[in-house]
């Protein structure tokens, strides 16, 4: 599958801005869209060999049918990959260009049975903590004890069927 077709969902105009900046820099161009993402967005549907989310899934308020959706925007045996942090299951507020946004952690299982649900396999999954973190002297500040037991962040590569 090869394609130069792409589209950037993201979430603020500065991330906008930034990535912009970024593709412009090295060659590229893309269309970029500032929405949330389960929102109803003009993106063509069995079009794209490739969705990749990193860790940009935790900001959906609609998991299931925001995998439902990037399902839609793939071709058959599209590739959908993304990340996310590996810890609790909880929601949180984080300020984000002067107003407040509700953020979702979500265990491994909960990815697992939503991807499902929309129509992908899950091909791959790789756990990883940094060098930096495993080597850290800093076991009392708690995200560091906990990236010693646990990866501190996950990535899936899954496929639409």
């Amino acid at each position: 599958m090869t394609s130069n077709k792409s589209v950037f969902n993201v979430i603020s105009h500065k991330q906008l801005e930034n990535a912009d900046a970024y593709l412009k820099k090295h060659g590229y161009s893309a269309k970029f869209i500032c929405s949330p993402m389960e929102a109803e967005l003009d993106i063509p549907t069995n079009y794209f060999d490739f969705v990749y989310s990193i860790y940009g899934i935790g900001w959906t308020t609609d998991l299931q049918g925001t995998f439902k959706k990037i399902a839609s925007y793939l071709q058959k045996d599209g590739i959908f990959i993304f990340s996310r942090s590996y810890f609790n299951e909880s929601y949180f507020t984080m300020p984000v260009d002067g107003s407040e946004i509700v953020l979702c952690n979500r265990k491994i299982s909960t990815y697992i049975n939503a991807l499902a649900e929309a129509g992908f396999c899950v091909e791959q999954m790789i756990e990883q903590t940094d060098n930096e973190t495993m080597k850290s002297n800093e076991d009392e500040k708690n995200i560091i004890r906990k990236a010693k037991m646990l990866p501190i962040s996950v990535c899936f590569k899954a496929r639409k069927l």
